[in-house]
């Protein structure tokens, strides 16, 4: 189903058309540019799933065919990164706590419906924030990893050594052991081991290495090679 640039789709799992109105208007009335359906059966919310394409899930809690709770855990199954909110007419503590614990973004009372179209915005927000997290940790995963085979492949040593929150080597290349005798092991047992064994002249300007380091970068790891 196509789609406008700024509207929202929303898949409604109710099985009350009236409270899927009053729903619908309450988000109106805040201005939420969406398009939405209303189903009311697990198989009705999979085809929508697939065919609709939602951006958002909101699902009544207690329904005769399907419940919120297993509505949610459908959704976690064939869609996890859609938030989902429940809307029940009520609902205790307890019952509240488990569904936030299951995996629900949030929850709305329909006696206080009129907080729903900011849940919504809220939801898509953290959900929007959560993505881009996990975007950029796989990146970051992902270019360790082309540091690592480049680093172990180095006919020259690479040290990586952090400085806080204590001082240690947290990656030394395999090539450490032909061209200084240690492995890196013995780096990592030793975080003084590199004042150890260079040489004496030299010793002044590792000294100065770890002195000029920034304050505002002490935290970040000196990676440097040594021919």
């Amino acid at each position: 189903m196509p789609k406008d640039n700024n509207s929202i789709r929303i898949l409604f799992v109710e099985d009350l058309p009236s409270d899927y109105e009053l729903a619908k208007q309450t988000i109106k009335r805040e201005g939420v540019d969406f398009t939405s359906i209303m189903v009311e059966t697990a198989e009705d919310m999979l085809s929508a799933i697939s065919e609709f394409k939602p951006e958002i899930i909101i699902s009544d809690y207690s329904m005769p065919q399907f419940d919120g709770l297993s509505a949610l855990n459908l959704a976690l199954a064939v869609c996890p990164k859609i938030p989902f909110i429940i809307l029940t007419g009520s609902m205790n503590e307890e019952v509240a706590v488990d569904c936030m614990k299951a995996g629900a973004a949030d929850y709305v009372i329909k006696e206080r419906i009129k907080r729903l179209p900011f849940a919504i915005k809220e939801a898509m927000v953290h959900a929007k924030i959560k993505n881009e997290k996990e975007i950029a940790e796989r990146a970051l995963v992902a270019s360790e990893a082309r540091f690592r085979r480049l680093a172990e492949n180095a006919q020259d040593i690479i040290y990586r050594y952090e400085l806080q929150p204590t001082k240690q080597f947290t990656f030394v290349s395999a090539s450490s052991s032909i061209i200084v005798g240690y492995t890196p092991t013995e780096h990592y047992d030793d975080a003084n081991l590199w004042f150890k064994i260079v040489h004496q002249d030299d010793k002044h300007l590792l000294e100065e290495l770890m002195v000029s380091v920034k304050e505002e970068d002490i935290k970040k790891p000196i990676i440097t090679d040594i021919n």
